[in-house]
C-alpha cells in the first residue's frame, strides 16, 4: 500500500515525478546538481542514469534511515538529519564507480523566488545555494543496499 501511494505520487515518468517535497529531476540536471558551491559532493562521478519511480518510493520508505548517518566531511562534520522528511530533496541518478547512486539534494525551506512564477522552479532546476549550515545537504542513496552514504553539509557564514 505504502509503495502504491509512492508510485502514485512519484507518477510514470521519471523525468517529471514528484511530491509535495520531493522532485526527480532529470538526468541531464545531474551534473549540475553536483555542483556546490560549498559542500562536497561524491566523486568520481562517471556517468548519470534515470532512477525508477520504485526506487524513489523505496528512497522515500528509507528516508528514516538517514537520520542515523553522521557527516565526516567539512563544514558540517559531526552533523546528522533528525528529520529528512522535513527538507525538500531533488533526487538524480549517478553512476560512481560503476555503481548506481541516488543524490539527494536537500533543502529545509521552499525556495524564496523573487517572481511567483518561479515558485515551482525548485522542481526543474537544482537548487543552489552558497553557505547556509545545516540548512542545506546533500547525501548519497543506494539502491542495492537501500543505505545511505557520503552525508554532507554547506559551510555556514
Amino acid at each position: 500500500m505504502v509503495l502504491a501511494f509512492y508510485l502514485l505520487g512519484f507518477g510514470a515518468s521519471a523525468s517529471s515525478a514528484s511530491s509535495e517535497h520531493a522532485v526527480l529531476l532529470p538526468p541531464a540536471q545531474a551534473r549540475h546538481v553536483l555542483q556546490q558551491c560549498s559542500r562536497e559532493t561524491p566523486k568520481p562521478v562517471s556517468g548519470v542514469w534515470t532512477v525508477s519511480p520504485t526506487i524513489i518510493a523505496e528512497l522515500e520508505q528509507d528516508l528514516p534511515k538517514l537520520s542515523k548517518l553522521v557527516s565526516k566531511t567539512c563544514c558540517g562534520k559531526g552533523l546528522s538529519v533528525p528529520d529528512p522528511s522535513a527538507f525538500y530533496r531533488q533526487y538524480v541518478g549517478v553512476s560512481i564507480n560503476g555503481h548506481n547512486y541516488v543524490y539527494i539534494n536537500a533543502f529545509r525551506n521552499h525556495p524564496i523566488y523573487f517572481h511567483a512564477k518561479d515558485r515551482d522552479r525548485w522542481r526543474s532546476e537544482p537548487e543552489m545555494v552558497c553557505d547556509g549550515g545545516d540548512s542545506f545537504w546533500g547525501a548519497l542513496y543506494d539502491p542495492e543496499s537501500r543505505q545511505f552514504s557520503q552525508l554532507s553539509f554547506n559551510g555556514s557564514v
